[in-house]
């Protein structure tokens, strides 16, 4: 599990990368922990964000959705603190706003899966023909639930799948949830914009010790 955790915010980082590998960065505003950053490709909008902060508050907006964080009074240092890369267990628990099309997490047929298989596993040894059950739960359930993107449907159809001895337990305790690609895309578009934003103050300071 913990490897497709890994595999889900690798593939939003190199999708992020590729989208934005043009984008320029405008400091609309800059006053103390008043800030208002946007990032986009020059003459185009195409997956355009906006990271505002105020005290204890930080807003993620753009192509992919909106999110609103809020934990320390500087919300740019509360991101540092992961030494540039994601957290998004520990940032999703000081989410304060989520866009309601995109939340932070979804149905994941992965995890849906991953479950199924867990109970089949734990149960093969006691059934006569493990290998007939789960040629049935792959057609019955996998193939006809897993991808269909819905939560309560997937559930209905493991607590009433039952062959050849074999049925599931303990279907209602399953979190059939995954971090969203637009949530752990918004992350590290959070983390590049502060690095960069930092990196322009930097040279803006530089620039008035030169002068």
């Amino acid at each position: 599990m913990a490897t497709a955790k890994r595999k889900d915010e690798e593939l939003a980082l190199h999708m992020f990368k590729i989208d934005t590998a043009d984008h320029a960065m405008e400091v609309a505003l800059d006053q103390g922990l008043y800030r208002h950053l946007r990032f986009r490709k020059p003459g185009t909008g195409l997956y355009w964000y906006d990271i505002v902060t105020m005290p204890g508050r930080l807003t993620f907006h753009g192509d992919i959705g909106t999110y609103v964080f809020a934990r320390t009074e500087d919300m740019f240092t509360f991101f540092e603190g992961s030494g540039g890369r994601i957290n998004p267990s520990y940032w999703a628990e000081k989410l304060q706003a989520q866009d309601v099309h995109s939340p932070a997490r979804e149905y994941s047929r992965d995890v849906f899966i991953g479950h199924v298989m867990e109970d089949f596993w734990n149960s093969r040894e006691t059934l006569d023909d493990a290998a007939d059950v789960w040629r049935e739960i792959r057609e019955e359930l996998l193939d006809e639930y897993g991808p269909s993107g819905d939560q309560s449907l997937a559930i209905a159809a493991a607590m009433d799948f039952r062959y050849g001895g074999f049925e599931f337990y303990d279907v209602t305790d399953w979190r059939l949830t995954a971090y969203s690609h637009q949530f752990l895309y918004a992350l590290h578009a959070i983390v590049d914009g502060i690095r960069r934003y930092r990196e322009h103050s930097a040279s803006l300071q530089l620039a008035e010790v030169a002068a």
